[in-house]
């Protein structure tokens, strides 16, 4: 008697808490953004040496890039000090978004990319350290869950458990750091950008 009392207690807990783990909602989110700094900095900025153009991609949490090299000699994208300050004023590592690392140029896993005088070097940056031979990388979002993806990381989270983890982020600002080589000089891009609107929606 004992035995069946406590097997059906089992089996009510078990009910319940697959009930519960199937109303868990999980929440995605999406983030718009606009350059706030430099003024104007949408437009692209330029000097004697270089001119840059910087568009973001909130879908894919990126940003393009366009740097020309305007001098007579090289100009090299230092990706050791190139990084990202996030909203939350920690820093993360800064490479370029993709997979297909056979086409890179023989110099692509230095610390270091050169652009010739005249040329114009384009790429999508995102979080994280240098790509490697291996183009997956591995995430734990807020709420737990490991995935493992060949899109980009985002600087932003991009899931949780409630849908304050991502509405937090609105209004708060986060900065690109782009780190050139010019010339022998170490030279420092900063670029502001505000997150102006969180999309949040519900999946179950």
């Amino acid at each position: 008697m004992l035995m069946k009392r406590a097997q059906g207690w089992l089996l009510v807990c078990l009910t319940v808490l697959l009930s519960m783990t199937a109303c868990t909602s999980t929440y995605r989110f999406q983030y718009r953004y606009t350059m706030i700094e430099p003024p104007g900095g949408s437009e692209g900025i330029e000097d004697d040496r270089v001119s840059i153009r910087l568009a973001p991609v909130p879908s894919r949490g990126t940003l393009n890039l366009a740097l020309r090299n305007k001098g007579t000699r090289g100009v090299a994208i230092d990706w050791e000090e190139t990084h990202f300050i996030d909203p939350l004023g920690r820093r993360q590592q800064a490479t370029e978004v993709g997979t297909n690392w056979f086409l890179r140029p023989a110099n692509w896993f230095s610390d270091r990319v050169a652009i010739a005088p005249g040329d114009i070097y384009r790429i999508q940056v995102q979080a994280g350290r240098h790509q490697s031979y291996n183009p997956f990388s591995i995430t734990r979002q807020a709420s737990g869950a490991v995935n493992l993806s060949s899109s980009p990381r985002s600087l932003l989270p991009t899931s949780g458990n409630t849908a304050d983890i991502g509405e937090t982020y609105q209004g708060r600002t986060f900065q690109f750091i782009l780190a050139l080589r010019v010339d022998g000089e170490d030279i420092r891009y900063p670029f502001t950008f505000r997150i102006t609107d969180v999309d949040v929606q519900e999946t179950r």
